[in-house]
Formats: structure tokens, C-alpha cells, sequence
């Protein structure tokens, strides 16, 4: 059962005013250092993936209803390219509380926006 949904758009040129604005403060605030060190692209193609990443964890904000903090989740990639949600103990508790079992995500990119949806499903009813 469909316990919450959320979608986020980033624009990649924001998300790269962030981080000249702020630098590494808001890169620490926002991922992980896992998050930080698997991304081995450089330029444009690093801050497509970044943004991604961080429209993924709003659109988990979203599916479960907020109560977490950025670092509270973490998204990596597996061998395959597909995005791994990992959460943190504080976040595992919210999630208990509120009967998901598990949390899926997709992303994707193009030239100008970074895009990602969150469905959290728990058991039926």
C-alpha cells in the first residue's frame, strides 16, 4: 500500500549558485561525505548528479511527510547505476512509526533540470 508520494525538480543552475554562494558548507549540510566521494564527474556533469541527489532526498521529505534532516538520508549508486536509498537510525524510527516498510526512489536529468520521485509503501491495510 501507497503510504506517501513526492516529486521534486531541481534546476541545475540553481543548485551550482548554492554552492558559490555557500560552498562547502552547504555541501556538507546537504549530503553526505559517502554522497560527496561517490561522485567521480567533474563540472556540469558532477552538479547533474548532485542535483539529482538532492531533489531525491526533498522528494523523500515529501513521501514521508517531513520529521528528517538531510543527513538522515543517504542515496548512492549501485554498481548498476541504480539509485540505493540508505536512512540513518533516527530516520528508520519515523519510518517504523509511520508503517513503511521501504521507500523507492528514481532520478533523472537532462541539460537544464535534475527530477526525482519518492513512493513510500507500507504493508496493505
Amino acid at each position: 500500500m501507497v503510504k506517501g508520494i513526492g516529486v521534486d525538480i531541481v534546476e541545475i543552475k540553481r543548485l551550482n549558485e548554492a554552492f558559490n554562494k555557500w560552498g562547502e558548507r552547504f555541501q556538507r549540510k546537504v549530503f553526505t561525505s559517502k554522497e560527496i566521494q561517490s561522485c567521480q564527474l567533474r563540472g556540469r556533469a558532477k552538479l547533474a548528479y548532485l542535483a539529482g541527489r538532492f531533489a531525491a532526498k526533498e522528494a523523500v521529505f515529501k513521501s514521508l511527510e517531513g520529521g528528517i534532516s538531510w543527513q538522515d538520508i543517504e542515496i548512492l549508486a549501485a554498481k548498476n547505476g541504480k539509485p540505493c536509498l540508505y536512512f540513518g537510525e533516527r530516520i528508520k524510527e519515523v519510518i517504523n512509526k509511520k508503517g513503511i516498510k521501504k521507500v523507492l526512489i528514481s532520478i533523472s536529468h537532462d541539460n537544464n533540470y535534475a527530477i526525482a520521485e519518492a513512493i513510500a509503501i507500507g504493508e496493505e491495510e
